[in-house]
């Protein structure tokens, strides 16, 4: 057991102690790890204010770009079209999954009673 616990003794010893590395190589690590750093940008002196912009330019930028806002916008006619139209496959895939085609009667935000009451 004395033996056993001597062993493990010198690891632990061992362990603790950083593996020596070489001035040299520490060196050449250091010197690759500054040339793989970015290097910051330097930005220009801006001469003149920034342009105004126009209502529909601040709106584009509010979503994110025009091709967020363009997104958005056939999203919302797509809706409408659906909402208007209601094609049969639409009509049949909610009556497959409600068991009515009312879709009127269906309460989609129901009210906080049915949470609040006490059992």
């Amino acid at each position: 057991m004395e033996n056993l616990d001597d062993l493990l003794a010198q690891r632990a010893a061992f362990a603790a102690q950083p593996a020596p590395v070489p001035d040299a190589l520490m060196a050449r690590i250091l010197a690759d790890a500054a040339r793989l750093q970015p290097r910051p940008y330097a930005f220009a002196a801006r001469e003149t204010a920034p342009a105004k912009l126009t209502f529909w330019q601040a709106v584009s930028d509010l979503f994110g770009g025009g091709g967020v806002l363009a997104g958005l916008a056939t999203a919302a006619c797509a809706g409408v079209y659906l909402g208007a139209v209601q094609p049969s496959a639409i009509t049949a895939v909610t009556l497959a999954l409600v068991g009515s085609s009312a879709v009127d009667q269906l309460d989609f935000m129901p009210s906080i009673d049915s949470l609040l009451a006490e059992e």
